[in-house]
Formats: structure tokens, C-alpha cells, sequence
């Protein structure tokens, strides 16, 4: 028995083999190096992103060494502000130097003053309290406080208590009647805990 191919058979199996064909160099070559194309771009993405991060770094480098000398400008002004605070008995003397001298510049003098020894504050600071007893008109005694509030150092008013000297209950008849003021009043200044060593 002889096998004979029809010529519609021939071109069924030419079709069938080159379906074959073309589904092995789909599968076997181009969806494996699509894939390969598909990580290589996620790759590349990811590789960018990472060399930005490092252009970012780099130009970031000089931006915080110039952040830290600014911090560390600032730190340094800010501890000129504070009182000095390796000697207390130095500190409070400092404290009632410029006390009496806010006084004297607005025209009154102080009648009671009293200065506590220091005390810790927390773990950096320690703190100076200077308590004061004057009689003064209002404008000096806004003065006084724009004084303390102006200080090259931190100091705060940390309790006031101001009350008139009399009370008035009519206009003078002749002349201004010039109001007077007792002020009592707390004043803190803050200093460094001296840095101690170990050993």
C-alpha cells in the first residue's frame, strides 16, 4: 500500500509546522527575551532612581557641613547669651550688675534685692533668682521690664506683683499727681551646668 499525500494534506501539514515553528520561537526566544527586556527597564529604572539618590547625596554633602557650621554658630550665641555659670557666686553678680544698671537707667534705685544661690534647673541648666522690692512711677516700671526683656542675657521676670503706694480717690487741686508703684518681683537667669569629668 502506497501513502499518498493530497496536496490539501501537504499544505495542512507545511501550516501545522509552521504554527510549530512560530509558537517555539515565540515561547522558546522572543517572550523570554521580552521578559529579560521587562527586567532590564525595571532594572534601569531602579538603577536611576539609586544614582539620583547618590547625586542627591553628593550635593547634599557640602549642604550639611554649611547646616552644621550655621548650628554650631548658633549654639555658640546662644551660650554667649547665657550667664556664666562655672562660678554661681560670679553669675550672681553678674545678674545684679545688670539689675542695678536697668534700674539706674530708668531713674529709680532698688530698695530690697535679694539673690538665691543656684539652683539645678535639669540636666543642662541651672537657674539664678534675684527677688526686688522698688517704688517706681508706671513708666519706669515699663522701662525697667523693657530693660530685662531686652537683655544681652536670658533673663525672665518670673513672677511680678505690682500694686500703687495709695490710693486716690480725687484730682489734685493743684499739680499733676505723680502715681507711684510698688513693684515685687522675681527675676531668673539661666547658666550652664559646669561640664563635669569623669575619672
Amino acid at each position: 500500500m502506497k501513502l499518498e499525500i493530497r496536496e490539501r494534506d501537504r499544505r495542512a501539514m507545511f501550516l501545522l509546522v509552521a504554527a510549530a515553528v512560530i509558537f517555539g520561537i515565540i515561547t522558546f526566544g522572543l517572550l523570554p527575551a521580552f521578559d529579560a527586556l521587562k527586567e532590564a527597564s525595571s532594572g534601569a529604572a531602579d538603577k536611576e532612581e539609586q544614582l539620583s539618590r547618590y547625586r542627591r547625596a553628593l550635593v547634599r554633602k557640602g549642604h550639611y557641613g554649611r547646616l552644621l557650621e550655621q548650628v554650631r554658630k548658633g549654639v555658640n550665641d546662644a551660650q554667649a547669651r547665657l550667664v556664666r555659670g562655672d562660678n554661681p557666686t560670679l553669675a550672681a553678680v553678674e545678674l545684679q550688675t545688670f539689675v542695678e544698671e536697668a534700674a539706674k537707667k530708668v531713674g529709680f534705685e532698688l530698695s530690697q534685692r535679694n539673690v538665691s544661690a543656684a539652683k539645678k534647673k535639669d540636666e543642662a541648666f541651672n537657674e539664678i533668682t534675684m527677688t526686688l522690692v522698688f517704688e517706681a512711677t508706671p513708666g519706669q516700671v515699663a522701662g525697667f521690664l523693657a530693660e530685662i526683656r531686652n537683655a544681652p542675657k536670658f533673663i525672665t521676670v518670673r513672677s511680678a506683683q505690682i500694686a500703687p503706694t495709695q490710693i486716690i480717690y480725687e484730682a489734685p487741686k493743684k499739680g499733676d499727681f505723680r502715681k507711684m508703684f510698688r513693684a515685687n518681683l522675681t527675676i531668673a537667669a539661666a547658666l550652664p551646668n559646669p561640664v563635669r569629668k569623669n575619672g
